[in-house]
């Protein structure tokens, strides 16, 4: 039965009134020190040639590698209708994640909100508390994660505008630490979940994601790894509209980067081929099939096109060890991020482990630091 109507509702002050009141005093500031914390982004790519399950144990495979090297956080995104992409069911991977696991925190970056009931993501993620503690993230986006046909099938309307964004997150929030009694949905709980609390992330690409996060004194990880031309406004945005909340005292960002990393060049552009070429054919508004090493040994971009893959790699870590070290480096100095989430963006499995092994190496040896940071972070928003 539906819920009774109700107006829409403001959405810092609705949802930071839910969150300073009743999430758990227990909650606390993560990544809250001067290191520079490392995560990975994980999509469960299908190689050409792959079966869908094989492509889903391959992401199994990545998280407890990247437990082994000392990440801190495995996660997984939520894409629908791609050939290339099997995670489209985030809570029944980080399932799968959390069982191969043991100390690594795992989570969604992200489950997107208007694609779901709230209480239906409630439930999922109180379960996997229930199931794995206090290492589960949820990280939430507001855009459909999809093209516009595939996200009317998820909703069941063609109404793709997120207006009703602050809402689906005030109902979310309070599934987990209850709601005022005005409001309609008070009596509901999620079973598992309720006093159970998340570690509540949101994601985006947007001025606009980054201020809500600011606002209502969450984490914020932004999509520096598909959108990377507003990172540093973003993020100086995300902090200086930061407030402090029972969730967090401090600011708290990470920024996703793309990272293909080999000593040689060669195998670089190789492997960064295939997922080039079925990039363009997104933007081109197909559904590519998984591009095979043969055709993308055989493919021949166009000028735009490597005008377009030039621009792409500047700001991600593609090259050798000391050319990814640079790279990463310099973003966080100019974003003044506090944790880096590697998206591995190599065609085959050896070489996305490869990514993984080497922005570790550089990390313990002391290549990777904040130090300098303080030029993307103002003085207010320092941690």
């Amino acid at each position: 039965m539906a819920a009774p109507p109700r107006a829409s509702r403001p959405l810092v002050g609705c949802v930071q009134g839910t969150w300073n009141a009743r999430v758990s005093a227990r909650v606390g500031d993560h990544m809250s020190d001067d290191t520079l914390h490392l995560s990975v982004l994980d999509l469960a790519t299908r190689e050409y040639g792959q079966s869908n399950t094989e492509a889903l144990q391959g992401s199994i495979d990545m998280a407890v590698h990247a437990e082994k090297l000392g990440y801190e956080r495995f996660w997984v995104a939520e894409h629908h209708g791609m050939p290339g992409i099997t995670s489209s069911a985030p809570a029944v991977l980080l399932s799968a994640v959390g069982a191969a696991t043991s100390t690594i925190r795992i989570g969604s970056g992200g489950v997107m909100l208007p694609n779901h009931a709230p209480l239906v993501i409630a439930e999922q993620f109180g379960t996997l508390r229930a199931l794995y503690g206090d290492r589960v993230d949820l990280g939430l986006g507001r855009a459909p994660g999809t093209d516009g046909a595939t996200a009317m099938a998820l909703r069941r309307t063609d109404r793709l505008d997120v207006d009703d964004f602050p809402d689906r997150l005030a109902d979310l929030i309070g599934f987990f630490t209850g709601m005022s009694s005005d409001n309609p949905l008070s009596g509901i709980r999620a079973v598992p979940g309720y006093g159970d609390v998340p570690e509540f992330w949101l994601l985006g690409s947007s001025g606009y994601s980054a201020q809500v996060a600011g606002a209502l004194g969450v984490s914020f990880a932004f999509a520096h790894h598909f959108a990377s031309d507003n990172t540093e406004a973003a993020l100086a945005l995300y902090r200086d509209s930061f407030r402090p909340s029972r969730f967090r005292q401090t600011p708290n960002a990470l920024i996703g980067v793309q990272v293909v990393t080999d000593e040689d060049p060669a195998v670089v552009d190789e492997q960064s081929a295939p997922g080039m070429i079925s990039f363009i054919r997104m933007r081109q508004g197909a559904k590519p099939e998984p591009v095979s090493m043969d055709e993308a040994r055989a493919y021949e971009f166009n000028d735009l096109e490597r005008r377009f893959i030039a621009a792409r790699t500047e700001r991600q870590a593609y090259g050798t060890a000391d050319q990814v070290a640079d790279k990463i480096n310099a973003l966080v100095e100019s974003t003044g991020a506090n944790g880096v989430i590697v998206a591995p963006g190599a065609a085959q499995a050896r070489y996305r482990h490869q990514a993984l092994d080497v922005v570790a190496g550089l990390h313990a040896a002391g290549r990777l630091v904040r130090a300098g940071a303080s030029a993307g972070a103002s003085a207010s928003a320092s941690v």
